[in-house]
């Protein structure tokens, strides 16, 4: 190990142990227009970072919270599944595989399709079968829309609490949800009410 890779070792320590709030996602992707897209999205909830073909040490997922490999397609699963890479991206998650590490892999459209396909035919039930075997490498299949919907969710607290005879508005301020937790006896003051809807607030009753 040289010099400038043990710097990038304790810079990527020291990062990760400043900023605990936000996850750190190592993206890969073939830079399509939509997977640019996908880039800026996940921007808005985490750090990532974006991983360059020709680095000539791979990233692991030492630093990370997630490897996400985007708009994966039908060759990318079949060779990966296969255990023959095709694509330095492909090859890459081999390496990710062969040393026990996981990895979240984003399906295109069409592979996205095949996915959520109610009656697949044959044809899919061959990609599925592909897709399944990456699950037992240590694969995660997502849809885009399922990572960010688990990403919000991290946002938030799991089960937020108020327990009171009254809610105000004082009380609402400083929260930071969007789901807040209440006792069926608890009332809302008129002021907390209007906050509520103004931060489309989800209310639930125990």
């Amino acid at each position: 190990m040289d010099i400038k890779e043990l710097q990038r070792i304790i810079e990527e320590v020291v990062i990760s142990m400043m900023d605990k709030k936000h996850k750190r996602l190592l993206l890969v992707h073939s830079h399509t227009t939509i997977s640019k897209k996908q880039v800026d999205v996940l921007q808005s909830y985490c750090h990532v970072e974006e991983w360059q073909a020709n680095e000539t040490t791979s990233p692991t997922q030492l630093f990370y919270d997630a490897i996400v490999f985007l708009e994966v397609d039908q060759a990318f699963i079949v060779s990966s599944a296969q255990g023959l890479p095709t694509t330095p991206a492909a090859l890459y998650l081999s390496e990710l595989l062969v040393s026990n590490q996981t990895a979240i892999l984003i399906p295109n459209e069409k592979l996205s399709a095949v996915v959520t396909a109610k009656e697949p035919n044959p044809y899919m039930k061959m990609l599925l079968h592909h897709i399944e075997r990456l699950k037992e490498f240590g694969c995660d299949i997502q849809l885009f829309a399922q990572l960010i919907r688990f990403l919000k969710q991290q946002e938030e607290p799991a089960r937020s609490t108020i327990v009171a005879n009254y809610l105000t508005a004082e009380m609402l301020q400083s929260y930071k949800g969007q789901r807040l937790t209440l006792p069926a006896h608890t009332k809302l003051t008129a002021l907390a009410q209007e906050m509520i809807q103004e931060k489309g607030m989800t209310i639930q009753r125990y």
